[in-house]
C-alpha cells in the first residue's frame, strides 16, 4: 500500500509551517519507507527514510513553493532505493496511491509501450515507477517533458489519459475489477492530480494565520512582527491519498483531475 501528499504555498520559507497543519491527518503508514522532495534554486531536493527513521523526519521539507511527501510498503526482496516514493525524472517527481491487482503484470505491460529512452529508466519493481513513465512519455508526445512553462491544466489532462492507460493495460493483464489508484506528479512550478476507482484522494485550501507552534505565535499575535504578517499573508493547497473529506477538506471525484498553478488557481476537470 501507498499514499502521497502535495502542498504547493505561496512562501517556500513557510512550507514547513504548512505541512503541519495538515500532519495530524495523513499519518504515515507502520512498515512503509518515506520519501521526501522539494526544489531549491530550481533543482530537485530528495530525502528517503527507512523503516527505523523516526516519521517526525520526513516532515522536515526543504525550503520549497512544493513538497511532496509519499510512503510505500516495501514488497519482499525491494529495496528502498528502487521502491521508495517520490521518484523522479529531471525537474519532475510523482507518487502514486493505492495498489493494483496482478501489478507486476500491469507494470511489464506498461513498460513495453514506452519509447526506449524511458522504458531503461524504469529500474525498480514496481507499477508506481511504470505509471511514472507512462505519464512523462504523455508528456513528450506532445514535446514538453522538460518546459518550465507547462501550464497545469494541459499537464493535469496528460495526468489524466496516463490513468486511463493504466485502467486499459490492468484489463489487458487480466484483472476484472477496476483499479483504484491515485496519481499525483509536480515539476516545482504546479500540481497535479488524479483518482480512479475506489482510492480516495482530497484536497484542501489552506488559508493564512498568524497561529503557529514551530515558531510559537499565537492566533492573537500582533501583525507588528514581520512573521506575524508573514504567516497571516500566506496561502497553500494540499492534495492527499487517505485523508477523509470535511473540514475544509473536499473529496477529489473519481476519474476527475486536479490542476494548480503557482498563482494556487485550482481547476478540476
Amino acid at each position: 500500500m501507498s499514499q502521497v501528499l502535495a502542498l504547493i504555498t505561496s512562501d517556500a520559507a513557510l512550507v514547513r509551517c504548512e505541512l503541519d497543519r495538515v500532519r495530524s491527518r495523513f499519518p504515515f503508514e507502520t512498515g512503509s519507507v518515506v520519501g521526501v522532495g522539494g526544489w531549491q534554486d530550481g533543482q530537485v531536493v530528495q530525502r528517503r527514510y527507512g523503516l527505523a527513521a523516526p516519521s517526525e523526519e520526513a516532515w522536515e521539507a526543504p525550503d520549497s513553493e512544493v513538497a511532496m511527501l509519499a510512503s510505500r510498503a516495501l514488497g519482499v526482496g525491494q529495496g528502498m532505493e528502487d521502491a521508495a516514493q517520490p521518484f523522479r525524472f529531471r525537474q519532475w517527481l510523482f507518487a502514486a496511491a493505492g495498489t493494483l491487482e496482478r501489478a507486476e503484470q500491469v507494470r511489464e505491460r506498461l513498460r513495453e509501450e514506452l519509447p526506449e529512452f524511458l522504458a531503461a529508466a524504469v529500474r525498480g519493481p514496481t507499477w508506481e515507477e511504470a505509471a511514472f513513465a507512462r505519464f512523462l512519455a504523455e508528456l513528450r508526445d506532445i514535446g514538453r517533458i522538460e518546459d518550465p512553462q507547462l501550464d497545469a491544466a494541459t499537464a493535469a489532462s496528460r495526468l489524466g489519459s496516463c490513468a486511463k492507460a493504466i485502467e486499459q493495460v490492468s484489463g489487458g493483464a487480466g484483472v476484472t475489477t477496476r483499479p483504484g489508484f491515485a496519481l499525483v506528479a509536480s515539476n516545482g512550478r504546479v500540481v497535479v492530480a488524479t483518482r480512479r476507482g475506489g482510492q480516495g484522494l482530497s484536497y484542501a485550501l489552506l488559508e493564512g494565520r498568524a497561529e503557529c507552534a514551530r515558531h510559537e505565535l499565537a492566533a492573537h499575535a500582533s501583525d507588528a512582527e514581520p512573521l506575524v504578517r508573514d504567516h497571516r499573508r500566506r496561502r497553500s493547497v494540499v492534495v492527499a491519498s487517505g485523508v477523509v473529506a470535511g473540514d475544509g477538506w473536499v473529496a477529489l471525484p473519481d476519474g476527475a483531475t486536479l490542476a494548480v498553478d503557482r498563482k494556487l488557481s485550482v481547476t478540476i476537470r
